[in-house]
């Protein structure tokens, strides 16, 4: 585990505006909207804070498997970091992230079930603009749900 981050795979507010940036409230609101009109298990999308909003948080009506519910939390700065976090309630977790982090690719993948700070695999995901990054992220979490597993999640080439 790093100093960014706690055992949960959660980043401290403070060190995390140091390396994450502050948040793209305009993005993540692009992202709410995206979503809300992609994912058909998005039951809803809201923001943490209307006026000053830190995570984006969509609630899914069904999980990986054998979860019957999940979330994705996802965090977006002026400087084009992202973190999406999958969580569910089988206590499964993946997420793609793309910020600075020691001796790791910039965009990274923390692997299920537990999505551990280290070690972390290169991001299939290649694209960076807002929308792009939000379609590849329903893309691989659409495989999963379909496939009902993990396995794979992060082994796309040049996705949506």
């Amino acid at each position: 585990m790093t100093g960014d981050e706690t055992s949960s795979g959660h980043s401290h507010p403070v060190e995390q505006s140091e390396i994450f940036g502050p948040i793209d409230a305009g993005a993540l609101r692009e992202i709410r909207d995206l979503i809300m009109e992609q994912e058909p298990l998005a039951e809803t999308a809201s923001l943490d804070d209307p006026l000053n909003p830190q995570t984006l948080s969509v609630e899914l009506s069904d999980g990986v498997g054998a979860a019957s519910t999940a979330r994705i939390d996802i965090r977006w700065s002026l400087t084009e970091n992202y973190a999406v976090h999958y969580t569910d309630d089988r206590n499964q977790n993946f997420r793609f992230d793309c910020h600075p982090k020691p001796d790791a690719p910039r965009r990274h993948f923390h692997p299920p079930p537990d999505a551990p700070s280290r070690p972390v695999e290169e991001s299939c995901i290649a694209v960076s603009e807002t929308g792009l990054v939000t379609r590849a992220i329903l893309q691989r979490w659409r495989y999963a749900y379909t496939n009902e597993t993990f396995e794979g999640i992060n082994d796309a080439e040049n996705p949506p």
